[in-house]
Parts: C-alpha cells; sequence; structure tokens
C-alpha cells in the first residue's frame, strides 16, 4: 500500500468510528434510524475487508481474503436502499424489505459456496452487478422522490452525493478493483485505491456534522417561545412533557420527573406530535425553536 493510501484509509477509518458512535447516540434520543446504523456498520466492514485482502496479499494468494470483500458489498448493497426508504416521501412495502433481504442472503450463500468448491467465476461477478444496482437504483430514488421533513435540510448534499456515487464509484469499482478479465477475479490484487477513502471521508465528515447540528438541538439552555405554544392546544401535561424533550430527556427521564408510567408518556408524545403535526423530536424542536 502507498503512504498515501494508508493515510486516507487511516482517517476514514477515524471518522467512520465517530459517525457510528454519533449515530448510536442519536438512535438513543430516537432522532436515528437502525438502517443508518447498519449502512455505517456496512461500509465500515468493506474498507475492513479490503485492507483486510490488500496486507493480506503481501504473501498470500487473493482468493484467500476475496470472499470477505465481496461479502461486505453485498451487505453494502442491502443496506442503501434500506438506509434510503424511511427518510423519502414514499410508501414502502415490508415484502420490498423481505425480497431484498432474502436476495442478499441468496447471494452471500451462493458466495460462500463458491469459495469453497468454485462453482462459477460469474458468481463473484454478480456481487459487483448487486452492489452498482443497489447504489444507482437507490440514488435514482433520491433524485426522483422528495424527503421527509427532518431531513430536508440534506437534500443538496444527497443530491452531490448521488451524483458521486453514479459516476465515480463505478468507476473506482473497474479500476481499482475489477480486473482485466472481467470473469476472473482472482487474476488481480485487491486495491484500496484513494476514490473509496476519499469518498468515505466526504460521506462520514459530512453524518458526523450533521449529527452534531440535530444533538445541539437538545441543549439545556433551549428555551421555548411562549408564543409559539399557543396555536397547538396542547393541555398542561402536554406542556410539561414538551418543555422536558426540548431540554432533551429520555423517555425514561421523562416518566420518572413526572411521576407517569412509560406508556403515559408516550401517549402524551404522541398526541403532542399529532397536534404539532411533526414526525419526531427534530422536527417538533425545529418547530418550537424558530
Amino acid at each position: 500500500m502507498e503512504v498515501l493510501e494508508v493515510i486516507l484509509l487511516a482517517l476514514a477509518y477515524t471518522l467512520s468510528i465517530i459517525a457510528l458512535f454519533l449515530e448510536l447516540i442519536c438512535y438513543t434520543r430516537k432522532i436515528e434510524t437502525l438502517e443508518t446504523i447498519f449502512f455505517t456498520i456496512s461500509l465500515l466492514l468493506l474498507m475492513v475487508t479490503i485492507s483486510i485482502a490488500n496486507f493480506w496479499q503481501l504473501d498470500k494468494p487473493v482468493t484467500k481474503t476475496h470472499v470477505l470483500v465481496l461479502i461486505s458489498m453485498i451487505f453494502v448493497g442491502l443496506a442503501t436502499p434500506l438506509s434510503i426508504f424511511p427518510d423519502r416521501q414514499i410508501s414502502i412495502k415490508p415484502v420490498v424489505k423481505k425480497i431484498l433481504i432474502g436476495i442478499s442472503a441468496l447471494m452471500i450463500a451462493l458466495t460462500v459456496t463458491d469459495y469453497f468448491f468454485k462453482l462459477s467465476a460469474i458468481i463473484e461477478s454478480s456481487v459487483y452487478i448487486y452492489l452498482f444496482l443497489s447504489v444507482a437504483c437507490s440514488m435514482i430514488l433520491i433524485r426522483k422522490t422528495k424527503p421527509i421533513a427532518r431531513v430536508v435540510h440534506r437534500e443538496k448534499v444527497a443530491r452531490i452525493t448521488t451524483v458521486v456515487c453514479l459516476i465515480i464509484l463505478p468507476i473506482t469499482l473497474f479500476v481499482d478493483s475489477f480486473p482485466e478479465k472481467i470473469f476472473r477475479l482472482d487474476s488481480e490484487n485487491i486495491r484500496v485505491g484513494f476514490t473509496l477513502p476519499l469518498f468515505f471521508i466526504f460521506l462520514f465528515v459530512y453524518k458526523i456534522k450533521d449529527d452534531i447540528n440535530r444533538l445541539s438541538l437538545f441543549k439545556s439552555k433551549n428555551e421555548i417561545k411562549s408564543q409559539n405554544l399557543k396555536n397547538y392546544s396542547f393541555t398542561k401535561r402536554e406542556l410539561e412533557v414538551v418543555h422536558l424533550i426540548v431540554k432533551g430527556n429520555t423517555y425514561n427521564q421523562i416518566a420518572e420527573q413526572l411521576f407517569i408510567s412509560m406508556p403515559t408518556v408516550k401517549t402524551h408524545i404522541t398526541n403532542i406530535y399529532k397536534k404539532a403535526k411533526v414526525n419526531n423530536k427534530v422536527e417538533l424542536i425545529h418547530l418550537l425553536l424558530h
């Protein structure tokens, strides 16, 4: 590996771990989805497997580690659309997600079987095609649909990312990883390259910045102007819950401070969201503070 590749990869690793840590914090505050966390983990897994393959192939055949890279690519191919669905104004039937999971599971099974029995080189090529189609379709979905309220501010960057994914990533797969013989992936060394680490760095820097901004909304100093509360007909108890939400309290903390049960807290919050016509804490705080 070149020195610059190592530096870029190390930076990408660091940023991915920070991003994952912030996502977990956001998830505990009910402002992040498990799908997004799964997407970040899948990208981290892809970087790890490519790195392992790159170092391993110094004195080992590439086929010993290539299967790990292929499996991680399948995970990225699955996680990409799953992480996008919750952020778009579309209705996705559960069967669609089950089909995606089923296809991914089948491809993983075939990849592992091919590793031991060498069924067909086309199986390896199909992983690349699956990843490309998954990313391409997901990016087109972003271009053709509208975002939900809580991610509207990300739309400009999301559209830039779609262009990068649709143009640069396919080129990277062919130049950095794809061999001269398209259906003989084991004939070429796996390379980290520069494009993927740079793309990961761009993606994670923006994600970290966005998560920090979202978490900053939950500062205890946030005070709601009384005028902003008059239009929603909140009850006295609902007002108490609203103030605690804005100060960053979790459901458990609200229940403890108001001496009420968890189901009661959830009922109050559901009514609050319905009256304010929002879907989550971030939208509520934006609405009441701005």
